[in-house]
């Protein structure tokens, strides 16, 4: 542990926030988080609520001086801010002389800065007042180059996952456990597996759904492909469970519009789970179509099938040796230490 304090200013629904600041809080002495949604599941972490939304253009005004006089009261060292968005703007209008790491998530480079002229000049603005930079893909840190318009030297670096699941013996089991927003198109899922089960080879499969929030409209759609006998809802489930389902699934699905490297992809990797992904180019950089997981181009396709016809063994052998090397929490903290080392002159 060094001697040294650190403020984050992330959302507190996201998990996103809590991994990474249980990933690095080790290296701080103190760290302090100013969040839109005091998170009592965190209780043990500090956290100081701020009003995040700008639907309001005051908000913007009255988040800046928050966060200023938090950092005057706080006085800290390093400054992460946790995502491409308003609260990180704000943060870098209140004190930019402070270093600070900016993460972006995926979605933060890749789709936000379309919606509208002032989410591209929010992002620009945080891309070039940043000191740091971290993001799960080299396809996003290119991007947050190009938005910047300089090279960011941006580290690829995520939250990783604890080595708790090693392939284990398979069922026939189809695994989709993200979240059921439209991003995701579980319900294009659901009409893959219909057609993966229309040979007869596959009717003794199962296709397990988790997390919630669709499950009605998701169980209307097996229900009229006539394979809501296969189709299981387990609703949100905790790492056990989790870690269970990708230990006795053979294939994990997940083919959402845009992504960064999920951390559900490492963990179904590293649980011998044939990863089965959406035509992406984050997705590329760790799925090689046909050798170690499918790249599905065409959504109206057979494409679960086409996971079966790889060369398991050799599958297993390539993802638990790369999620070793590249994915676990340990391989990522060694990353972000290596920023904070940087700034304050150690060595690695």
């Amino acid at each position: 542990m060094k001697d040294k304090k650190l403020l984050v200013i992330g959302g507190g629904k996201s998990i996103h926030t809590f991994n990474l600041i249980l990933l690095i809080k080790d290296y701080f002495s103190d760290v302090l988080l100013i969040t839109d949604f005091v998170n009592d599941d965190y209780a043990d972490i500090k956290q100081v609520k701020a009003e995040f939304s700008f639907s309001n253009p005051l908000n913007l005004i009255r988040l800046t001086i928050k966060i200023r006089k938090t950092i005057k009261a706080y006085r800290p060292d390093f400054i992460i801010l946790n995502q491409v968005d308003t609260a990180s703007f704000c943060a870098l209008l209140a004190n930019n002389s402070i270093p600070n790491l900016v993460v972006a998530l995926g979605s933060d480079v890749l789709l936000t800065p379309n919606k509208g002229k002032l989410y591209m000049f929010l992002t620009k603005y945080i891309l070039r007042n940043g000191n740091y930079f971290t993001t799960g893909a080299r396809y996003a840190a290119k991007v947050m180059n190009e938005l910047a318009g300089k090279d960011l030297d941006v580290l690829v670096a995520n939250t990783g996952f604890e080595p708790e699941v090693f392939p284990s013996e398979k069922q026939n089991i189809v695994y989709s456990n993200r979240l059921h927003k439209p991003l995701y198109r579980i319900p294009s899922i659901v009409e893959a597996f219909s057609r993966f089960t229309e040979n007869p080879e596959r009717k003794d499969w199962k296709l397990v759904i988790g997390a919630t929030g669709d499950e009605d409209n998701l169980r209307n759609i097996a229900r009229r492909l006539n394979i809501e006998d296969k189709v299981e809802f387990i609703g949100w489930v905790d790492k056990e469970i989790n870690n269970h389902y990708y230990c006795i699934s053979k294939i994990w699905v997940s083919i959402p519009e845009s992504d960064n490297t999920p951390i559900s992809l490492m963990e179904a990797m590293a649980a011998g789970c044939i990863p089965v992904m959406s035509d992406l180019i984050a997705n590329k950089e760790w799925v090689e179509d046909g050798v170690n997981g499918v790249i599905a181009s065409d959504l109206d396709t057979n494409y679960i099938e086409r996971a079966l016809d790889l060369d398991y063994n050799k599958l297993v052998e390539f993802n638990t040796s790369l999620m070793q090397r590249e994915g676990t929490k340990d391989a990522n903290r060694k990353k972000f230490y290596s920023i904070f080392d940087k700034e304050f002159n150690n060595e690695l």
